[in-house]
């Protein structure tokens, strides 16, 4: 009768550590964003999260004259995705775009001395899928 028991313990035990193997590889699948900062000058370009299929990035721009500036987002192929012009001293803004562009060009233009400062966001996804099995 022990005998059996002890089968049947071991057999729930290896099941329940298989589940949690399976529960660990799944939460593992979820995507990663490196921190990174990216700077030039007055202006920085910030990788924040990616998340239900949209890459999160802040933008700042320390503007010493407050006139105005316009922030561009363009992909792969050049074709616009937002355009806008704004003003101030000090911007700081976080835009979000779809992951599936696969890269974004970032430019801030200064419409004064029209300087300008480009940036190049890189989103990749990736499933990680591992599966160990051990002898107990």
């Amino acid at each position: 009768m022990k005998t059996i028991m002890l089968n049947a313990f071991s057999l729930g035990k290896k099941t329940a550590i298989m589940l949690l193997v399976v529960l660990v590889t799944l939460t593992s699948a979820t995507a990663k964003v490196s921190d990174s900062t990216y700077e030039d000058g007055d202006a920085s370009v910030s990788c924040l999260k990616m998340e239900e299929g949209q890459v999160y990035f802040k933008v700042n721009f320390e503007n010493a004259d407050g006139g105005r500036f316009d922030i561009l987002v363009n992909d792969v192929n050049g074709d616009n995705l937002y355009r806008a012009t704004f003003n101030g001293q000090h911007f700081n803004k976080v835009f979000r775009a779809p992951v599936e562009n696969g890269k974004l060009v970032i430019i801030i233009r200064d419409s004064k001395d029209k300087t300008d400062h480009r940036f190049e966001l890189s989103t990749e996804s990736r499933l990680v899928q591992q599966i160990l099995v051990k002898r107990m």
